[in-house]
């Protein structure tokens, strides 16, 4: 039976504290976590711990990601940081194997900016044999520019079968974004697979 998960990602210190709802019940989380369990499909979006800069902890993120299930039937979906995460721990765990990998706007630190989080990691070319599909969605209007693009074109370079979605007027796929029906109908590919 299939399961998801959703990994959110980071905010500045200033950013976080203004935040009148948790980060993990942010944009269009809460909407696709309804419609996969509405769906049949158990969805889990952890609360990552200190989640703004430069507070956040790869160890403690980890830890919490340990404490799910994670299996051959799995989805699972980072944004941001969280997409970043995911790449680092997949990378890492060579054992671990999932049915689907999404990656929105994943930052994964190309620039460098967030060593004590990142490690200066590189991507483990042999991920995409773990993951029965992976797909990256971006857009060329991304308000945190080369941060993410360069880490998108990366991801791309190292990853040249999986499928890409490129927009040009999503930004950060954040902000007031409150639905996002392209990833629902990709993960509704995924379930009925």
């Amino acid at each position: 039976m299939p399961n998801a998960i959703i990994c959110h990602g980071v905010k500045f210190k200033d950013d976080f504290d203004k935040m009148v709802i948790p980060f993990c019940a942010s944009y269009w989380y809460p909407w696709l976590q309804q419609k996969l369990i509405l769906s049949g499909v158990p969805t889990q979006v952890p609360s990552f711990t200190n989640s703004w800069l430069p507070a956040r902890n790869y160890d403690a993120d980890v830890d919490i990601l340990s404490r799910q299930q994670i299996d051959s039937d799995t989805i699972m979906i980072g944004h941001s940081c969280g997409g970043g995460l995911l790449v680092k721990y997949l990378s890492e765990n060579p054992d671990i194997k999932i049915g689907h990998l999404v990656l929105v706007a994943p930052w994964i630190d190309v620039q460098h900016q967030f060593p004590q989080y990142f490690n200066n990691f590189e991507p483990a070319p042999e991920l995409i044999a773990r993951v029965g599909t992976m797909d990256l969605f971006y857009s060329t209007d991304d308000h945190f520019g080369d941060m993410i693009i360069q880490g998108c074109e990366k991801l791309q370079s190292i990853y040249p079968n999986m499928r890409v979605h490129k927009f040009s007027d999503r930004s950060h796929f954040s902000g007031d974004m409150r639905e996002f029906p392209e990833l629902w109908n990709l993960c509704l590919e995924f379930i009925n697979n």
